[in-house]
C-alpha cells in the first residue's frame, strides 16, 4: 500500500495530560496500535494544536495547568469545526460529580486512572469505531439528501417543463381519474388537470374544472356527451381512442379529433377543433366528387360517357368471368341521324340526342345495368349478369322508350319519327381474353341491323373460336 495512503488512513489522537510518563506511556501504546499521536501538557497548549491537527478523538485530563479539562471540552464542544470530536476524560478524579460533570460538558467516556492498557486501547477503538460510523452514516444522509435534492430539482424543472407544454399547446389536455361505485363500476370520470385551451373550450377555467365530475355535474350537449361508454372501454382495456366527433352545439357545431388513452385508474385525453379542416375535407369531397362525375359523364347527354364504357365493361369482363356468369352489351345507333341534324339544326339535333340517352336509361331497370354514349349518335348498354333472352328484353323496351318519344323526322327513309338500330350479343367471359371480342360482335350486329333496313334488333352470338385456347387440365 502507499505510504501516504496509509499514513491518510491512520486515526489522529492527540494525549493531554501533564505528566510526562503518562503521555509516554499512552503515545507508546497507541503508535504501536498504528494510531498517529500527538501530546499537549495543558489545556491552552492542546487548543492551539487541535487548530492545526484537528485529531480524530482527545485523551484528556481534568486537572491541568492554566485551563482545566473542564474549560478545554467545554471551549470544543462550542465550535463547529470542533464540537464533533469525541472526547476521553482520563483523570485520577473518581468522584461522582466528576463523572456528571465530565458528561455534561460533553464528553464521550471517561476513565479513572489509574487505567488498564487494554481497556485504554478498547474505549479509543470504541469511540473511534462510533465516530466512523457516525462518518459513514452523515455521508449516506448527505448522499440521499444530495440525491433528493437533485430529484427535486429535475422534479421541478419537469412540472416547470410539463407547465409550459400544457399551457403552450395549441391543443386541449386533460386527465381525468374513474369514479367507481361499491361494486367496481366507473360510474363517472373526475377532472385531474386541464390546460388553459381545454378549460376555455369547455367556457371553464382550469381552476374551476379541478374536481369537477365529467358526466354528472355537466348539463346534456356538453363536448363530450355521448363518450362515456368509449371513455370506460379506455380504462378497462387499455385500448386507445381515437375518433373524430361532432359537438352538436347551439351556439357553435364544431368538429373535434379526440385521442384518449388509459392514465392509471383513468385517462388523458388530447382533443383539437378540426372544423376549419372538416370543412376544407368536405368541399374537396364534393370538388373530386364533381370532378369524377365531370370524367365520367357525357356533357350533353348527362349519361356515362365512352371513358366510363371502357372502365367498366373491363371491369364487369373480370368480374362475370370469376363468377362464370353471362356478360351482355347492347350497341344501338340513332337511324339517319346525319339528315335529322341537316334538317333540324345542331340544337335540335342536341336535344334528340338527350331524349334518346335519357329514354335508354329509363329502359334500363338495374343498378349494374348502365347506359352509355358511345360516341356521336351511338350508345352502348352493358348488361352483367345477363344471358341473350335478358338482353334482348332490355333491347326491345329500349325500342319502346324511343318510339314512345315521338320525335318527327321527316328526313327518315323508314319512319316518321326517330328510331334506332340495335346490336345485342352476350358471353360468359374468358379471364384470358378481352372485351374487345364482345364489343366487336355486337358492332358487327349493328352493322347487319342497318344493311337489313334499320329501326330493328340484331342478335349474334360471340363466335368463342376467337377467344383464347382453353387452358390444360
Amino acid at each position: 500500500m502507499n505510504k501516504n495512503y496509509q499514513e491518510k488512513l491512520q486515526e489522529r489522537i492527540l494525549i493531554v495530560d501533564d505528566l510526562p510518563e503518562n503521555t509516554r506511556l499512552l503515545s507508546s501504546l497507541l503508535s504501536n496500535k498504528g494510531y498517529r499521536v500527538d501530546s499537549a501538557t495543558d489545556g491552552k497548549m492542546a487548543l492551539s494544536i487541535i487548530k492545526t491537527i484537528s485529531p480524530d478523538l482527545i485523551l484528556l485530563d481534568i486537572m491541568l495547568p492554566i485551563m482545566d479539562g473542564y474549560h478545554v471540552c467545554r471551549v470544543l464542544k462550542s465550535q463547529a469545526e470542533t464540537q464533533r470530536i469525541p472526547i476521553i476524560f482520563l483523570s485520577g478524579l473518581d468522584s461522582e460529580y466528576d463523572k456528571v460533570e465530565a458528561f455534561r460538558v460533553g464528553a464521550a467516556d471517561y476513565i479513572t486512572k489509574p487505567f488498564f492498557i487494554e481497556e485504554v486501547v478498547f474505549r479509543v477503538q470504541t469511540q473511534l469505531n462510533i465516530v466512523q460510523q457516525q462518518a459513514k452514516f452523515q455521508q449516506g444522509l448527505n448522499e440521499q439528501i444530495s440525491e433528493r435534492k437533485i430529484a427535486e430539482r429535475e422534479l421541478n424543472k419537469s412540472r416547470a417543463l410539463l407547465t409550459g407544454v400544457l399551457n403552450s399547446s395549441l391543443d386541449g389536455v386533460a386527465a381525468f381519474e374513474a369514479i367507481r361505485d361499491r361494486h367496481g363500476q366507473i360510474v363517472d370520470f373526475r377532472w385531474l388537470i386541464a390546460n388553459p385551451v381545454a378549460a376555455m373550450t369547455l367556457g371553464k377555467t382550469t381552476q374551476t374544472l379541478k374536481g369537477r365530475r365529467l358526466f354528472v355535474e355537466e348539463s346534456p350537449g356538453h363536448l363530450f356527451d355521448g363518450l362515456f361508454e368509449a371513455f370506460t372501454q379506455v380504462v378497462e382495456t387499455c385500448t386507445v381512442l381515437e375518433k373524430e366527433h361532432f359537438h352538436d352545439s347551439l351556439s357553435l357545431p364544431a368538429w373535434f379529433h379526440i385521442v384518449a388513452v388509459k392514465l392509471g385508474d383513468g385517462f388523458a385525453i388530447t382533443f383539437r377543433d378540426i372544423s376549419d379542416r372538416k370543412q376544407i375535407e368536405d368541399t374537396l369531397k364534393q370538388t373530386n366528387l364533381r370532378l369524377t362525375y365531370q370524367a365520367n359523364i357525357d356533357s350533353l347527354t348527362q349519361i356515362a360517357n365512352r371513358r366510363r364504357f371502357d372502365e367498366y365493361i373491363a371491369q364487369e369482363w373480370s368480374r362475370c368471368a370469376r363468377d362464370r356468369e353471362y356478360l351482355s352489351l347492347i350497341l344501338c345507333d340513332v337511324d339517319y341521324f346525319k339528315s335529322f341534324n341537316d334538317t333540324y339544326g345542331h340544337q335540335a339535333g342536341d336535344n334528340c340526342l338527350y331524349e334518346v340517352a335519357q329514354a335508354i336509361e329509363r329502359a334500363v331497370k338495374r343498378p349494374a345495368d348502365i347506359a352509355f354514349r358511345y360516341g356521336g349518335e351511338e350508345f352502348a348498354v352493358v348488361l352483367p349478369h345477363t344471358e341473350g333472352a335478358g338482353s334482348l328484353k332490355v333491347a326491345e323496351d329500349i325500342r319502346r322508350q324511343i318510339q314512345d318519344l315521338q320525335i318527327h323526322h321527316a328526313s327518315s327513309q323508314i319512319s316518321d319519327i326517330i328510331s334506332l338500330s340495335l346490336g345485342v350479343t352476350s358471353i360468359i367471359p374468358d379471364p384470358r381474353s378481352s372485351p374487345d371480342i364482345l364489343i366487336a360482335t355486337a358492332d358487327d350486329a349493328l352493322y347487319d341491323a342497318k344493311l337489313k333496313g334499320r329501326d330493328r334488333i340484331i342478335y349474334r352470338t360471340v363466335d368463342t373460336s376467337q377467344q383464347a385456347p382453353p387452358r390444360p387440365a
